[in-house]
């Protein structure tokens, strides 16, 4: 998977899909990027607009209600004190669109596939552990930095 930085600059609704978000992102390639994400149960526009987001900008591009995506902003589900599902977008503040999202101690450098399918970015195990977000029990980081998240302890991320 290849993870990197991206930038939301701007929110929509998908005006086919009442849960689907159209995202338009500075992923640090001078061209702007389409994603989409059913976010709008959980989230507002204002919640992510501007954010530095963690996407997985190596998946293979889907139509969804007609608009194509081009990627997946990572997120973290939750409950919150009253047991409601809630989601928490997967930010990193301090680093900037294009940086990539590397694990712990690993070669920035390594070669990641042109593309790959939904199924095979499912296979990989994205966690939440004591609030740091892992593969195989080994840190995510972007610029040097651990990603964590503000309210998921232990958790899965899609």
């Amino acid at each position: 998977i290849e993870l990197r930085v991206a930038k939301i600059l701007k929110v929509d609704n998908n005006p086919e899909g009442d849960k689907l978000y159209v995202e338009t992102m500075d992923d640090g390639s001078g061209t702007e990027r389409i994603v989409q994400s059913g976010l709008r149960p959980y989230l507002k526009p204002e919640d992510l607009l501007g954010k530095n987001i963690i996407l997985a900008a190596n998946l293979a591009p889907r139509k969804m209600r007609g608009i194509e995506s081009h990627g997946m902003l990572l997120a973290a589900d939750y409950k919150d004190a009253d047991g409601k599902d809630c989601v928490e977008v997967l930010t990193a503040p301090w680093a900037k669109p294009g940086d990539p999202v590397i694990l712990e101690g690993a070669d920035p450098a390594f070669k990641k596939p042109d593309t790959i399918d939904i199924d095979t970015f499912c296979a990989v195990e994205i966690k939440t552990v004591n609030k740091s977000v892992q593969i195989g029990g080994v840190n995510l980081t972007v610029a040097g930095k651990p990603i964590t998240t503000e309210f998921t302890v232990n958790g899965d991320i899609h």
